[in-house]
């Protein structure tokens, strides 16, 4: 059994969407929605489920993640990120 640290707050608030990108071959859809929606595409591919979930601090269940850490909801699973804010605002980051 893996060890599962607590998440940091201080690394936790300053990840951005490029936190959850591998550099390299594919296409990934980031959508943000708020009082306006954005897409963009970006060329990467999503890290695994088990890099993301020892990036936050929490274990990866069945291959998903659905958890909270620090006001954010996270819900994962593979080829597929979504961030749900305290602020409303949604960010999905999915293979294009």
């Amino acid at each position: 059994m893996p060890c599962i640290h607590p998440p940091t707050p201080e690394k936790v608030k300053d990840m951005k969407e490029e936190s959850f990108i591998r550099e390299g071959k594919g296409k990934l859809k980031v959508t943000i929605e708020g009082e306006e929606t954005l897409e963009t595409t970006m060329n990467g591919s999503l890290k695994s489920v088990e890099e993301v979930a020892e990036m936050l601090g929490v274990e990866a269940k069945d291959g998903k993640i659905d958890t909270v850490v620090d006001g954010v909801k996270v819900r994962m699973q593979k080829g597929k990120l979504e961030l749900e804010f305290e602020s409303g605002e949604k960010m999905k980051i999915e293979r294009a």
